[in-house]
């Protein structure tokens, strides 16, 4: 196997750009591609708005519309307590399935399988798991120390079925205290589509981070995003979404 490469930058969107040219390059890339990014890109509602017109102009998905499926936007400006935020991003799931949106072409969100529930187009309540987010909330708050720990959530559910392709991709979410009641988090995907998905994952894994932080009295200290299989599938595509993206 080729060595793994690695990719960093201050901000997610600076690391993506470095890191999709290589896998726009005529090379191709390895197998496994680290990026590690820092928190200079703020998430301005102009600098989100700026990524998704970059992307519509390539007919490439919209990168905020991929973050909500990792966190709620909903859910992350929330100023109520974490179990209240978790059931706003949700409530406004199900109602996007009420109004016939299709989220995927697999059943639930990685958010709804971080939390271990959903809500169907009917309105009625599902539950498939325990609430992981809102264990490892719990947990870090009553562990407390200013020392280096993992918690970690796994997003399979029960019902997955073996799939040798396809999602979902986002596999384990781990939330990394140290330092001085700083705290990050680092996502592992089995595959990775550069153009489509990858800087709506890192929006999504920021805003996870960051909402972990706000519930636990810790700083958000910036993230780091493990692809095997990274790829794109039309390389001028992705060439072109790097060069309209601005940092």
């Amino acid at each position: 196997m080729a060595p793994a490469e690695s990719f960093s930058a201050p901000s997610i969107v600076e690391a993506w750009k470095v890191a999709g040219a290589r896998v726009a390059s005529p090379a191709g890339p390895p197998y496994v591609i680290v990026v590690t990014a820092g928190v200079a890109w703020s998430a301005t509602t102009l600098e989100q708005r700026a990524l998704d017109e970059a992307a519509i102009a390539v007919h490439a998905e919209r990168p905020t519309a991929v973050a909500e499926m990792l966190l709620p936007k909903v859910a992350h400006l929330s100023t109520e307590n974490p179990g209240e935020a978790i059931e706003a991003g949700l409530k406004l799931l199900g109602r996007g399935r009420k109004r016939g949106l299709r989220f995927s072409t697999w059943s639930h969100t990685y958010f709804e399988r971080m939390v271990g529930s959903w809500y169907d187009r009917f309105g009625a309540r599902k539950e498939i798991k325990a609430n992981r987010l809102l264990s490892a909330i719990r947990k870090m708050n009553e562990w407390d120390k200013n020392a280096e720990a993992a918690f970690y959530i796994h997003t399979d559910i029960s019902s997955d079925n073996f799939r040798p392709r396809g999602s979902p991709c986002l596999q384990y979410i781990q939330f990394r205290a140290h330092g001085d009641h700083k705290l990050s988090v680092v996502g592992l995907y089995r595959a990775h589509d550069y153009t489509n998905k990858f800087l709506g994952n890192a929006i999504g894994l920021q805003r996870l981070g960051q909402f972990v932080a706000q519930h636990t009295g810790r700083q958000y200290d910036g993230l780091a995003i493990i692809s095997l299989n990274p790829f794109c599938d039309n390389k001028h595509q992705l060439k072109n979404l790097i060069a309209n993206v601005g940092v």
